[in-house]
Formats: C-alpha cells, structure tokens, sequence
C-alpha cells in the first residue's frame, strides 16, 4: 500500500468547530475544495492517505519536517491553486527547499499563475494580485519568475510532469524555458471531485439553458463575492435588494470570523465599506451573508439553491459540484483560463453592471462544461498515472470510506451572524 502526504490544511474527512475551521483553511475556503477533490480521487484501496504540511515551508527548520516525511510516506501530492502570483514569492521558495530535500516522489496538482485580464489577452505574463491592485515591478518579476523556475525544476526531478491550470500557466512556464512536454494542463481537480458523469442538466436531463428555464426572483440564490475588487459594491446592494432569498458565503477567514464572533476582524478604514467585511453592512445585518464551516456542507447547501453567480472562482465550483448552474464573473488570469478550459458560463467583470441575476441566469449554458467534462477528467486521470498514483477509478470508482464518511459531513449547515 502506497502511503501518500497530500498537502491540505485540513483533513477533509474531519469536522472542525467553525472557528478552529477558519484557521485551517489557507485564508480562503475555496482552498479546501480541489484538496477534497484531490483525495477523494486518491482514496483507493491502493493508497492510505494523510494530510498535513500545509504550513510545512514556514519552518524556520524544515529538516525535522522534511526527515519526518521521508521516513512516513511513499508519495507527497501537493495540490495547488493560483501560486505564481504577486506575495507568493518567499512562500515558492521555501516550498522549493522542501521539494529539493525530499527523497520521495512529489506530484504538484492544479497550480495556476495570476496576472490581470490585459495579461492574460496579451501574454505579458506579469504576475498579479487578486484586484489588480498590486503588480510586480521590473526587479520583482525577475526575481518571482527565477523562483517559480526552481520550484518547477525541483518538482520535475520528483515527477514526470506538472499538473497545471490552464493555458496561460503553461505559456508561462514555457515562456521561463520549463519543457513544454513537462507541464500537462488539467484545469482545476476541484470540477473532478465527483468524477467523469457530473453534469449540471435541467429538469428534462438536458444540458442546463437559462434561455429556456424559468427564473423565480424569490427562490434561494446565492452570490459569492470578493471584497477586493473595485465597484463590487454595485452588483451587491442591486442583488441584494432585488432578491429576498439571497446569501453569500464568506470564503475569507477574517469575515468568517466577524459572523461567527460578531467582532471586526479588518482594519475598516482600509476596506471597502460597501462590501460585507464589518458588522453594519446591511447584508450582515439581514444575515445574507454567512459562513460553511465544512466544505462539504457548503457543496450540499448550494445543491439546494437555484442558481449561484459571482465573482469568487470556487464559490461559483461549490455550486457546480452541488449539481447547480453558476455563473462565474471572470476578472483575472486565473478565473478566464479555468473558465474557458472547463466551460464554465462566465461574462468579463465590469465595475459599472450591476450583474442582476436573472440577467446572468439566462446567459448560463453549460453544454459546452457537460461535452468537456469526459476528456478533461480522462487527461486529469492520465496525468495522475503519468506520475504513477493509482485512483479509485482503477478500481470501478468506489472509495475505501470517504463517502460514507462525508455523507455526514454534508450535513454540517451554515453558520448565520449572530
């Protein structure tokens, strides 16, 4: 039996108390869902699975960490999300101290790079954060893409490929001298938590058309939303007063936080007031806005709604894998490749629209999400075997125990202010 360290903050068949929960979930819960997508893939009668290591490369010494791990496990699966960004440069390079030191395999799932809408359209290549508000200079892009140039390599000594995003990450891995036949893009695991079958479909079995489907403006929706773009202030006070039904999940721990404690958790005068970051915006006051302090309750809370939109990647996953169509508002790099790699419904973020629901409801199609899901989730499993780590799809897709497991976890429900 092959023993694998999958790299998470969390153990995704564990329930944690909701604050602990917001503790452990790298800053944003979005973080948890390609990590449980990634493990309920490996969950096979091949593999014994154990989690951990997400903060492993904040050590002031890893070699303690780094012994531990040679010594315990076969394997180190490390699921990624957008880590070529601006800020992540320090984190990449002490990742690459531990990939180096490893004497076991180490297969990176899913990394993406980040840069804004103009870069991504012109290959630029000129890393970001989420916002656009920070953007590296001249000299820290040098730097950044150095680093980036070591973890890859140090991975590619462990591995024969590295599993990226989407397009644009390969172009730039490749555009920094990585061999094109070492960077497989696989989209993001999170869309393969359920398989190749998962389709969103309407109540006929057909492939979801918004064109065709009644909207009711007083059914549950849900609107995922982040705080750090401009004008997001528009499209949240036009949907929250046209709809009565209407949550958002608060993915970042310091809002999880202020609805759990009822306690400021930002500095406000460096917020945007218009956003539900502080205790007397009227969503929090309403109790629009609210937290799922298990990730699999979330997926299973969302199932029940009629449609999800907005501005956050995996808020908009959540619903999907819940069985229910999103809309995604693209406003970088990272959002615009996973969308147009997956199929992914999904209109340019534009701060001057108020991006109603219904009018994105009826722009929602996923034929094209349903027709690609079979191939995208056959190059997911490939690319896993490539790096020689057997799936519960080698043995007619049946977990060990997960899913009796989070058939439970499903059931935790959100936590509204108090």
């Amino acid at each position: 039996m092959k023993r694998i360290l999958i790299r998470s903050a969390q153990d995704p068949q564990k329930s944690y108390d909701a604050l602990e929960s917001t503790k452990k979930m790298g800053g944003n819960s979005g973080n948890l869902l390609y990590v449980n997508g990634v493990s309920r893939t490996l969950d096979s009668k091949a593999n014994q699975l154990s989690f951990g290591g997400f903060k492993s490369h904040t050590l002031p010494d890893v070699s303690d960490w780094v012994n531990q791990v040679n010594k315990k496990y076969d394997h180190y699966v490390m699921p990624m999300a957008n880590s070529f960004r601006e800020g992540m440069t320090e984190s990449l390079r002490g990742m690459t101290e531990i990939v180096r030191r490893l004497d076991i395999p180490v297969t990176v799932v899913g990394i993406g790079a980040q840069a804004t809408v103009k870069s991504f359209s012109s290959n630029d290549f000129q890393m970001a954060s989420t916002g656009g508000k920070k953007k590296l200079d001249n000299h820290k892009t040098e730097e950044h893409n150095r680093v980036v140039l070591e973890f890859c390599a140090a991975v590619l000594e462990k591995s024969n490929s590295i599993g990226v995003r989407g397009a644009f990450t390969k172009q730039y891995l490749v555009a920094l001298g990585i061999n094109p036949d070492k960077v497989r893009v696989i989209g993001c695991p999170s869309l393969y938590t359920w398989g190749p079958n998962h389709r969103i479909i309407n109540s006929r079995g057909h492939s979801f058309d918004g064109r065709l489907e009644k909207f009711n403006s007083i059914l549950p929706l849900s609107m995922n939303i982040d705080y750090r773009l401009a004008g997001i202030e528009r499209m949240i006070y036009a949907n929250l007063f046209q709809y009565p039904n209407i949550t958002s999940p608060s993915q970042d721990s310091k809002s999880a936080r202020m609805i759990i404690t009822k306690d400021e958790h930002y500095e406000l005068q460096k917020v945007n007031l218009g956003t539900p970051v502080h205790t007397k915006h009227p969503m929090f006051l309403r109790k629009n806005v609210i937290y799922y302090p298990n990730p699999w309750g979330w997926i299973h809370d969302l199932s029940k709604k009629q449609f999800v939109f907005g501005t956050r990647l995996h808020g908009n996953i959540a619903g999907i894998l819940g069985g229910t169509p999103a809309h995604l508002l693209a406003h970088d790099a990272r959002t615009m490749e996973l969308a147009n790699f997956h199929g992914i419904p999904y209109t340019k973020y534009d701060r001057d629209n108020d991006f109603l629901a219904e009018d994105l409801f009826k722009k929602t199609n996923y034929e094209k999400f349903n027709d690609l899901m079979p191939t995208n989730f056959a190059n997911f499993i490939d690319f896993l075997h490539e790096n020689n780590l057997s799936t519960i799809y080698d043995e007619k897709g049946k977990t060990k125990n997960f899913d009796k497991v989070i058939d439970k976890l499903k059931l935790i429900p959100p936590i509204y202010p108090m």
